[in-house]
């Protein structure tokens, strides 16, 4: 066989390219009932998917529009209002609670004021955008009609749409998910804040918003070694990054009548910043992490040339 010329060779990084090459989908799966309103909970629960198929890394979302039909006609909504939407976040898994925040709105829109100008321009969903988009794609009376094209461009591919990102550090900085491999499933309960904290008008009393065609988005890739990859991990023990927030009190202070504001601080508890939990798996999850353990022990043991020298190895799972 002739020998292929050096420079049609392919390289490291076309073969590492290549064999990251896999199939990739967006999926939607459309909540019923598809409305809620403020004060209402939502149960949202990450899919198992098929065999093979992963979760990318950041990429469940709750997708909806937002409806102010009701209200005053000049109502809009609040900047980062998808922030402000969750009262609070619950996340549990195999009934072990992972997150449970409080006023997630106050803490994620604190957060959102260190990202970079770059990400805040990518968060159109999320709107975190200028009062006067918020007031053109609210459609209220006195918006601002010259001088925003650019805005107007905005509401014409966006309209009324927004999203609510699922970011626990589990599905955003913990590798790729892999449900197919756990029997139980990975929780959100999504608690949608009141419309004072979501909508901007002169009558609180006239305050609304719903949503509606709510759907969970997700982005998913097929490939065995992603899978066997995260079922390696799971069955060793995943340890998981997170922070502890606590909410203790809310302390009143006026700008131009306090001159000094004391706040007490109780000593912090000691901090947990790594947990390792063992993801309970299911049963073929098990017995597929046995093939794999026992086909290892096969390879390292013709690696060594003890293939037919002595009895067979046996994989035994830990209890």
């Amino acid at each position: 066989m002739a020998e292929v010329p050096e420079n049609l060779r392919p390289t490291h990084r076309e073969k590492a390219m290549h064999a990251m090459k896999a199939e990739r989908a967006v999926k939607q799966i459309t909540f019923n009932p598809s409305e809620a309103s403020p004060g209402n909970t939502l149960y949202v629960y990450v899919p198992k998917l098929n065999e093979n198929e992963v979760l990318v890394p950041g990429s469940p979302a709750l997708v909806f529009d937002i409806d102010l039909a009701g209200g005053h006609p000049n109502n809009f909504l609040v900047q980062n209002v998808t922030r402000a939407l969750v009262d609070r976040l619950l996340v549990s898994f195999a009934g072990r609670t992972l997150q449970d925040t409080v006023g997630y709105d106050i803490y994620k829109t604190f957060e959102d004021l260190f990202i970079s100008q770059e990400e805040r321009d990518n968060r159109i969903l999320e709107e975190i955008q200028s009062e006067d988009l918020c007031k053109i794609r609210s459609e209220v009376a006195d918006m601002k009609t010259s001088g925003v094209d650019a805005k107007e461009k905005v509401t014409e591919v966006y309209g009324k749409k927004y999203r609510i990102r699922l970011d626990h550090q589990i599905l955003t900085d913990d590798g790729v998910f892999y449900p197919q491999a756990l029997y139980n499933d990975l929780k959100f309960d999504v608690k949608l804040a009141q419309a004072i904290h979501v909508v901007k008008g002169s009558d609180t009393t006239k305050l609304k918003y719903k949503l509606k065609n709510i759907q969970l988005e997700y982005k998913m890739i097929r490939r065995k070694t992603l899978a066997d990859e995260a079922q390696s991990v799971y069955t060793s023990g995943k340890e998981l990054l997170y922070d502890q927030v606590m909410h203790d009190k809310e302390v009143a202070f006026k700008k131009d009548v306090d001159s000094r504001l004391t706040i007490k601080v109780n000593a912090q508890r000691r901090s947990e910043r790594f947990r390792k939990i063992h993801l309970p798996r299911s049963d073929e999850s098990q017995r597929h992490g046995q093939r794999l353990a026992h086909h290892a022990l096969q390879q390292r043991h013709r690696r060594q040339r003890h293939v037919g020298r002595g009895p067979q190895p046996v994989c035994e799972r830990k209890k």
